[in-house]
């Protein structure tokens, strides 16, 4: 016999639906937990009740993939030295499929029926246990991501920025590269967005004010003020 917990997930909730291979008709229990630590261990302590009253040869746990709400609950309830010992499998979910198989049912949706059908989908063997990933791949998982979304943001920002520059200097486009000493992303250049001076402003300056505009610009990295 098995034993079959349904969970639909929210930022605050974990709405828990439970069955088992012969008590399908209406849930051994269906009732709502919070999304945290004390919430997780509540669930755990009435799972390991039902198990050892029951012997169940197997305990499969299912919840949807929702955003990161999923995620701590999925990995305490996957790496539970307790639950190892039970032959507990976790699984996490394409709502996609429950989706499907809920519509076959029931056209109601809230979450107590969503936890019961997500339990059902369990016991109709629709499931593919996901495997249990261990914490450093999860980290580098996480890390590599992070590190994806700030490199595109940082690319995206600086292709706006050189869209600006453009506006303001549209002849920089047409000059040699290996001729301009200073980064297209420098407090020179962003000087050229930013401030209030226009480029025919700077071009008509005097030597002496356009080197003292400059020097503070370039941190003082003009070694020589004599340009005459």
């Amino acid at each position: 016999m098995k034993l079959f917990i349904g969970i639909d997930v929210s930022s605050k909730d974990l709405q828990v639906a439970i069955t088992d291979s012969e008590n399908y008709q209406k849930p051994l229990l269906n009732q709502s937990f919070s999304n945290d630590l004390i919430g997780a261990n509540e669930v755990k302590k009435i799972i390991l009740q039902l198990a050892k009253q029951n012997s169940y040869d197997k305990v499969i746990i299912g919840m949807e993939a929702t955003s990161i709400y999923s995620f701590h609950p999925a990995y305490f309830f996957a790496n539970d030295e307790d639950f190892q010992k039970i032959n507990l499998e976790t699984d996490v979910i394409n709502p996609k499929n429950t989706k499907r198989f809920h519509d076959v049912y029931e056209e109601n949706k809230n979450d107590p029926t969503d936890a019961y059908y997500i339990a059902e989908y369990l016991r109709f063997g629709k499931y593919h246990v996901t495997i249990a990933r261990q914490e450093e791949y999860l980290a580098l998982q996480r890390l590599t991501r992070a590190r994806y979304e700030i490199t595109s943001s940082l690319t995206r920002a600086k292709q706006h920025f050189i869209e600006t520059l453009y506006y303001r200097v549209n002849k920089l486009v047409t000059v040699d590269k290996d001729n301009i000493k200073t980064s297209i992303f420098g407090a020179t250049m962003l000087s050229i967005v930013t401030d209030s001076k226009t480029i025919d402003e700077i071009a008509e300056m005097p030597i002496e004010d356009l080197i003292d505009y400059l020097q503070p610009k370039g941190r003082g990295r003009f070694s020589d003020r004599d340009f005459s």
